[in-house]
């Protein structure tokens, strides 16, 4: 397994965000209270918020663990990957309605192949052909979304 792969604390510090996000509005229709006299909400709250404090410190050395090791590996820390992903999921959302889920899914697909630093086009135009058949299978025809495939459906 590369080194790049074996960053543990980023993703754990994702995680406990994710989680103490899922808590904190979870409790969000649920009474506080006070401290005297919690309520319902108090406690996944105090523990949601607690959650994202120390996921956010524990992703932060994770970060600056990732930029070591890539400024020690010669590859140095781009941020180039993070845009394009960011970019990819921006479009994603943008052309859902307009061009359908096909087309959204492979334009997502595409431009996050796209910020790989091993490129292999091939494998990306497989990666895309199985994707969109898999969300197609999924969430039209199994899940049975509401959801055009095509602009024209």
């Amino acid at each position: 397994m590369n080194d790049y792969l074996k960053n543990k604390d980023l993703i754990a510090g994702l995680m406990f965000i994710a989680i103490g996000l899922v808590f904190f509005v979870g409790a969000n229709s649920y009474s506080i209270g006070s401290a005297a006299r919690m309520g319902p909400g108090y406690f996944p709250r105090i523990l949601g918020g607690i959650l994202v404090v120390l996921g956010v410190l524990v992703s932060g050395a994770g970060l600056k663990n990732q930029a070591e090791w890539a400024q020690s590996a010669g590859i140095g820390w781009t941020w180039r990957p993070v845009f394009i992903l960011t970019l990819a999921v921006v479009l994603f959302g943008a052309v859902l309605q307009p061009l359908g889920m096909l087309a959204a899914i492979a334009l997502l697909t595409v431009i996050s192949g796209i910020a790989a630093h091993d490129k292999n086009y091939r494998e990306l135009a497989i990666i895309t052909v199985i994707m969109c058949l898999f969300c197609a299978g999924v969430f039209v025809w199994g899940l049975k979304l509401q959801m055009k495939l095509f602009p024209w459906s």
